[in-house]
């Protein structure tokens, strides 16, 4: 976050903290911070500069200057201009958090933790501080943390809308589904037009089962941001679940023509159309689907599974197997206990048809 300084009334008298070049430094900070606001990057950098040149003292400008590094993705000149602001003002609360949210991008996860915590030692309502120590702690896991984080930063900001989308989220990631529902239908009252509030409210009212209400809300987040393929995803997730196949076909080809070839929904979306395929025996149509999405995600688990099965199904089952012992080997979770039961079923019966296994 940008900051300004408040010039000192012209009536009062000049001290020797508010001398003419501090003076001067906080008008051309103020100004620079103006022409961040408008997106006037090389403008407002002068600006801050300037504000140095009169007053180097000026931990604000330093800070701003940061803020402006970061914005252009130069992290590490960002951290340097952050470090010098608080050399300067080590009781700058905001500053801290800036160089929180900077080393966590850095993919510095214990120095975010340790900026942040300073940020709201130092300012307990600072609220960007507590919804970005959340964020942090979420990464980790360490969900419990982040909930109490995001309640403190509503304690700050009780009106603010996608705060309690995130607690919502970090209640729901802890199975507390039907107080995630609460907190997130309050969280579209407070923002009707937060398309991430009405796709996270459409998630837990899916995993809740409450399908009507959960279509309803994905189709509103998608009305409101079309690009969402999150929501697209849960939403042909809800028809799948109602048997409306051929509508949950609709929003997976919509994401598999909209998203990257390397994007993760657009590999989801292709291995649940290819696993639609194999239920309706169109073997090969499901390889094309899965040979697409391994190309781009050789190690992709779940892609591999069904490969296999698709393989065995077009009688290449020496080709099947391997794979099945490759997942076998290198996956230790899902997909490798489906492999695992795979080869034992082969092994018995000769094949098992795996084409109508349905996913949660």
């Amino acid at each position: 976050m940008m900051q300004t300084e408040r010039v000192s009334s012209p009536a009062l008298p000049i001290t020797p903290a508010e001398d003419p070049a501090a003076t001067r430094a906080r008008e051309l900070n103020n100004r620079g911070a103006l022409l961040h606001l408008e997106g006037k990057f090389d403008e407002a950098r002068a600006e801050y500069e300037a504000a140095l040149s009169a007053d180097p003292r000026n931990a604000t400008a330093v800070n701003n200057l940061g803020y402006l590094l970061a914005q252009q993705g130069r992290l590490d000149e960002a951290v340097e201009r952050y470090r010098q602001a608080l050399e300067l003002d080590p009781n700058k609360s905001m500053t801290f958090a800036n160089l929180g949210v900077v080393q966590a991008a850095l993919s510095q996860p214990a120095a975010a933790l340790a900026s942040l915590e300073q940020a709201v030692r130092l300012d307990s309502k600072n609220v960007l501080a507590w919804d970005n120590l959340a964020r942090v702690q979420m990464a980790a896991g360490r969900f419990a943390a982040a909930e109490s984080a995001w309640r403190s930063a509503l304690d700050v900001a009780p009106a603010e809308g996608s705060l309690f989308t995130a607690l919502g989220t970090i209640v729901a990631a802890q199975q507390r589904i039907d107080e995630a529902a609460a907190i997130l239908q309050h969280a579209v009252s407070l923002e009707p037009e937060s398309a991430k509030a009405w796709t996270q409210l459409g998630v837990v009212l899916f995993l809740r089962q409450d399908l009507g209400s959960a279509a309803e809300a994905l189709e509103r987040g998608l009305e409101l941001a079309p690009d969402d393929h999150d929501a697209r995803e849960h939403l042909a997730l809800v028809h799948l679940a109602c048997g409306r196949t051929a509508a949950a076909e609709q929003e997976l080809e919509r994401i598999v023509l909209r998203a990257a070839g390397t994007d993760p929904f657009y590999h989801a979306a292709q291995i649940d159309l290819a696993v639609i395929a194999l239920s309706r025996g169109d073997w090969q149509g499901a390889l094309s689907r899965l040979d697409a999405v391994i190309e781009a995600d050789p190690k992709n688990s779940r892609a591999i599974f069904y490969r296999a099965t698709a393989l065995d199904h077009l009688d290449r089952s020496a080709e099947a197997n391997e794979l099945m012992r490759e997942l076998l080997g290198n996956d230790h979770g899902k997909y490798g206990d489906q492999a695992r039961l795979y080869l034992a079923k082969r092994n018995d019966d000769g094949r098992d048809d795996f084409a109508k296994a349905s996913e949660n």
